[in-house]
């Protein structure tokens, strides 16, 4: 009968997991390096040996992959967004100065002293088509965002985990948005481009 694995084991787990991918660079590898830095975790004496006491060994991978890493990859997101706050885009895209109103999830909205309405969405590069949606909700829901038939300015905050992203990636997005009338500043791990 395999063991359970405790709270505390798979919490140390993780963090051993979380501490070998920031030494790998795992936001900024590709998927070929990445794969092979998973097969690495899947042998790793402090990971898979450890998960193999309560994992069926071919489950590992997945454990890893699922129960792991994709929480990494949130948790990387959100420091990234953190380091790039609402106002800031706001400045970056628009020129303005404002103040926050409130702020929903991952959808703030700002307004500035002469009364322009903004609302910034944040979300990850790979799903930008989500934090357009949340944006698009929000003003859906809240018409009294419209002020003198002045609709908000939408603008999305987009965390890019990869160094894989091009330039024509990005100028892609921006090309697109910017039919619809909304702006897009790609936040990353050094700070802020575009």
């Amino acid at each position: 009968m395999a063991k359970i694995l405790s709270k505390e084991k798979a919490r140390q787990i993780k963090e051993t997991v979380y501490l070998k991918a920031d030494e790998h660079g795992y936001i900024s590898k590709g998927r070929n390096e990445n794969g092979d830095f998973m097969t690495g975790l899947v042998d790793d004496p402090e990971v898979g040996e450890v998960l193999s006491e309560y994992i069926d060994k071919g489950k590992i991978r997945t454990y890893i992959k699922d129960s792991i890493m994709n929480g990494y990859a949130k948790s990387r997101k959100r420091a990234i967004l953190k380091d790039n706050s609402p106002i800031e885009t706001v400045k970056v895209l628009f020129s303005k100065n404002v103040s926050i109103i409130q702020t929903i999830g991952e959808t703030t909205l700002c307004n500035s002293e002469c009364g322009d309405v903004f609302v910034v969405s944040s979300g990850n590069y790979v799903k930008w088509e989500t934090a357009l949606r949340k944006a698009l909700e929000l003003v859906a829901r809240e018409p009294k965002f419209v002020f003198n038939g002045k609709t908000p300015n939408i603008c999305l905050q987009l965390a890019v985990l990869t160094s894989g992203v091009t330039d024509g990636d990005k100028k892609l997005i921006i090309d697109a948005l910017s039919a619809i009338n909304v702006k897009v500043r790609f936040c990353s791990i050094k700070g802020a481009n575009g």
